[in-house]
């Protein structure tokens, strides 16, 4: 795929991929974790965003998608695209992690159900798991997952591929005193 299409590679670590789902406000450590992980498996790294309020329309040649909102009166199609903002905050934090090079990265933008997509995407390039992140911590991240439920339950219950939910609820405000010392990162 090429940028302008929404991702970026150069290279994979492995033929099978970690898939990480994202969003612009990630906490930290779900990015730091999954490089980790990846590392640990030899594996390449895909950062996926999904924008829950489009569909996709059409796959590109290129894999990217075009999609439409939902509002039934807009009618402007778009070609889904990573947010640059967030691709460069992954790019610095894995900057920092021993053994993942660039060229094992890659930045892939989509739209629909995060679940489905997510799984979608593992499909299409075996992915050798899923990672997500739990919702911060608070009484509108607790009323947005009853409306709109869990990503990570539902992508468990609905695919076989291995999902990795990364808890993010302790880190927010310090250290996990859960990680690791010299090896975690």
């Amino acid at each position: 795929m090429s940028e302008a299409a929404g991702s970026q590679s150069g290279g994979a670590a492995s033929a099978q991929p970690v898939v990480v789902g994202v969003v612009a406000d990630v906490p930290d450590v779900v990015i730091t974790e999954s490089a980790s992980l990846a590392r640990q498996l030899g594996a390449a790294l895909v950062f996926v965003t999904v924008e829950p309020l489009r569909y996709s329309i059409s796959t590109l040649p290129d894999g990217s998608v075009l999609s439409m909102p939902l509002d039934p009166d807009a009618t402007d199609p778009q070609e889904e695209r990573f947010d640059p903002e967030l691709a460069g905050r992954i790019s610095a934090l894995l900057a920092k992690a021993p053994g993942v090079p660039d060229a094992s990265v890659r930045y892939v933008a989509r739209a629909g159900d995060p679940a489905i997509e997510l799984a979608r995407l593992a499909d299409e390039l075996d992915a050798r798991a899923i990672a997500v992140g739990t919702r911060k911590p608070g009484f509108r991240a607790s009323l947005e997952e009853f409306l709109a439920g869990s990503i990570a339950v539902a992508l468990a219950h609905n695919q076989a591929r291995p999902v990795i939910v990364i808890p993010v609820a302790h880190t927010i405000e310090g250290a996990d005193p859960a990680r690791r010392g010299d090896d975690a990162f």
